[in-house]
């Protein structure tokens, strides 16, 4: 977070000098070092490289390093860290991300730091990132809340520290959702990565419920708000949010109050500093402001606590006196300050980076002092966030005062872009119907490239596309998810083929409200089985009850049924959110226990895994799994390098379908999807044949989804084509399927371990009746 100039002398730490002499070297461009001048690192030394806005348009986040600096100028008084003392040194990038790198190398190359550490602003860190990750050099605790930090896969060395700015951002939606649901809004935001993210999770979390009716960027170059506060006062907006740096904050706050406009306020936690904004601002313009917090204020001894209080004001009256205990960022060093030298105290004697980042990614539900109550850090491999809450805030009387329950930005369902869009839909009825392209012409939402969604889509377009009679596109997406949301609202898109778990999931979590009326099934099309790929250790799915399991990309069909089958099974693992097929290395290495995969057999990669030490799992077909999921199993023929030979592995299978949005039967819409349910089942026979995908094997057309409606035009087809005898039913699942003449059966319903499964349903009701 401190970043001073490249340039002449360093001020020790060690010797006790006041913060007011960091300061003034700092001002005059120089650099300083927690443990005396640069030397090529010793034995006793842990040396730690930082850059921080002294001078320039952020400068009021200078303090942070100051801070940092501190903290480990008080940790080697008291001993160092397992002996070692700690050597920070800092430069002055002045908020500009050439100089950020030009430092970051100078701190690399020269300084031979082991890690950099805290790093403010968005651009800034973007500069380095790159650099630090292919370095290998750990890129701790960038202090801005992009997600950037936050991507383990692309850059393994950067972890963030701050609550994204995007979860901050929906925090202030839920809070306004739930208590001003009828304002009007207007955003005034930095122009750049920082601000453009916080204005995507604001409206991301208002999903239009609320209108943003005026939007005003600034640049962090400019000299004045003036312009931007009048635009947004002429809106007739009752809510002011800025997502802004201290500098534009007060400025706003003090534009705002000599315009007489009063507005509801909301200030970014980056910017809600009683020294460095409220007090600048004036106290009593800030009457009211709002914001949310997952660290105190310097002098809220009550929410800290006696203890913790003591010991924060002794570290500020001793090692830097000169800086206010109301500076919120000064509260911020001292919490990087101390999680750094957490990190650092659980590499032991292995100093190594590749240690160093080990430990920085396995945080565990550590409670710091002086942050909020119940908020808590935690990283992972594949989760380098480690503050995700905040508590909303107000400022009265003279200081901030926390109301409310902690509130968090993100959680299972929210890591997936589709489900937050499902989230905003409401009803049905305002849907807006899209601009017709082409008379006969149907788009299907598939999944992912070289997935059996994909493939399947691909068949269909290569049998059924008719000139200008009939014309199928497939679209290529991310899974069940996206599918669904796609349906409902992506114009243009007519069917997709999504898992009927998913239609339950949302159904059932009241994601998307009525969708049962809003979602029709055309037919059930084949069975997806669950592969548990794990160490032999893990016998039973049971197993992975508080273990790390890699559950697909949150759009995914995967990622769903992962989700409800643990959910229903009552198991509680920590989901990794990566594609299976680029897991399995994490998998061998220890760094998760298990991956799933949920779709048609074989999969081509998994048949590429041949290691003794992984095995597929058995999932018991549970009683609460019996409603949504068929029984299944995984042979030796399947995986020959996983299943021995003449065995079989017990699983269970989820059943996707091609489905529609419910579209008035006197509609266009409805009139294309009816073209390509008439052509389809007409030419069934002829994709089940190679060199089309086996899975058509599997469509049953007759096949009803229990508790869904069939399209109507899908009914209408099979009544005149496939009629059934009368009082006759057939289901994917039912025991009325055997009595079916074998002309009108499917593939499927013929396949012997289909017909052991409803043998074994009609015996089991019977017991059950019998009792």
């Amino acid at each position: 977070m401190l970043r001073s100039r490249l340039g002449a002398r360093r001020l020790c730490a060690a010797s006790r000098r006041s913060l007011a002499a960091l300061a003034l070297a700092a001002m005059a461009g120089a650099t300083f070092s927690t443990q005396g001048v640069a030397a090529p690192p010793a034995g006793n030394e842990i040396r730690i490289g930082n850059t921080a806005p002294y001078t320039g348009p952020a400068s009021a986040y200078g303090v942070i390093a100051k801070v940092v600096a501190a903290y480990f100028e008080k940790t080697n008084a008291e001993g160092g860290i397992n002996g070692r003392k700690v050597n920070m040194i800092t430069y002055d990038d002045a908020y500009e991300p050439t100089k950020t790198m030009e430092a970051i190398r100078k701190l690399v190359e020269e300084d031979q730091v082991l890690l950099a550490l805290g790093t403010i602003g968005t651009n800034t860190n973007a500069a380095i990132q790159p650099y630090l990750n292919a370095k290998k050099v750990p890129h701790l605790f960038a202090l801005s809340g992009a997600a950037a930090w936050d991507q383990p896969r692309e850059f393994p060395w950067t972890v963030g520290f701050l609550p994204s700015y995007a979860a901050e951002a929906q925090i202030y939606a839920q809070y306004l959702l739930e208590n001003h649901p009828r304002s009007k809004i207007a955003v005034l935001y930095q122009d750049d990565g920082m601000g453009k993210e916080y204005l995507k999770g604001l409206k991301d979390g208002l999903g239009g419920k609320i209108p943003i009716v005026a939007e005003a960027p600034y640049k962090v170059a400019d000299t004045t708000i003036d312009a931007q506060i009048a635009k947004l006062k002429a809106s007739g907006a009752d809510v002011l949010i800025e997502f802004t740096t201290p500098k534009f904050a007060v400025m706003a706050i003090r534009r705002a109050a000599e315009l007489g406009w009063k507005p509801l306020q909301f200030a970014a936690s980056i910017s809600n500093s009683y020294s460095a904004v409220i007090q600048p601002a004036g106290a009593q313009n800030a009457e009211g402001l709002m914001s949310a917090a997952y660290r105190l204020e310097g002098e809220d001894s009550a929410a800290a606590g006696d203890a913790v209080f003591r010991e924060w004001t002794a570290f500020m009256q001793r090692y830097v006196p000169s800086v206010s205990k109301t500076n919120g960022q000064a509260v911020l060093g001292y919490l990087v300050g101390k999680l750094t030298v957490e990190v650092l105290k659980n590499c032991g004697d292995d100093l190594s980076r590749e240690n160093i980042i080990r430990q920085a990614r396995g945080l565990k539900g550590i409670q710091l002092p002086m942050m909020v109550q119940g908020i808590l850090i935690n990283t992972s491999p594949s989760d380098h966030a480690p503050i995700e809450q905040m508590r909303m805030m107000r400022f009265t009387g003279g200081q901030w005062q926390h109301f409310g329950p902690v509130r968090s930005g993100v959680d299972a369902g929210a890591v997936s872009d589709s489900f937050k869009t499902l989230f905003k839909y409401g009803t049905a009825t305002k849907r807006d119907l899209a601009n017709q392209l082409n008379a006969n012409t149907v788009s299907l939402m598939t999944g992912s490239f070289g997935s059996t969604y994909a493939q399947v889509g691909a068949d269909l377009a290569s049998v059924l596309d008719n000139g200008t009679a009939l014309r199928i596109l497939p679209v290529m997406g991310r899974g069940s998810v996206q599918a669904v949301a796609d349906i409902l609202l992506l114009r243009g898109v007519d069917a997709g083929i999504v898992r009927k778990d998913t239609l339950a999931y949302l159904d059932r979590k009241d994601f998307a409200k009525d969708i049962r009326n809003q979602f029709v099934y055309v037919a059930k099309m084949f069975n997806e089985e669950m592969h548990v790929l794990a160490p032999r250790s893990i016998t039973n799915v049971r197993d992975l009850d508080g273990k790390t399991v890699v559950v697909d990309l949150p759009d995914s069909s995967t990622f769903v049924t992962a989700i409800n089958v643990f959910e229903r099974l009552g198991i509680r693992p920590h989901l990794i959110y990566q594609e299976p097929r680029l897991a399995v290395d994490m998998l061998r290495k220890g760094e998760v226990d298990a991956i799933v995969a949920i779709e048609g057999k074989p999969l081509q990669w998994l048949n590429q895994v041949n290691d003794r030490n992984l095995h597929l799992v058995p999932v018991d077909y549970a009683k609460t799994l019996q409603e949504e999921y068929l029984p299944s199993k995984l042979s030796s023929q399947d995986y020959p390098g996983l299943v021995p030979e003449g065995g079989l592995v017990e699983t269970v299978a989820a059943e996707a379908v091609l489905a529609s949005y419910n579209w008035a039967p006197n509609s266009d819409r409805y009139r294309r999807l009816a073209l390509l349910v008439d052509t389809m089942f007409d030419k069934v026979a002829q994709l089940q044949r190679p060199p089309f995908h086996p899975k058509w094997k599997e469509m049953a057309p007759r096949a009803t989804v229990a508790g869904w409606t069939r399209f109507k035009a899908a009914q209408e087809w099979l009544d005149r084509n496939m009629p059934l005898a009368s009082g006759s039913a057939v289901s994917s699942a039912s025991a009325a399927v055997p009595a079916l003449p074998s002309a009108v059966l499917s593939p499927q319903e013929r396949d012997p371990l289909y017909r052991e499964f409803l043998e074994w349903r009609a015996n089991r009701a019977k017991a059950t009746g019998n009792r």
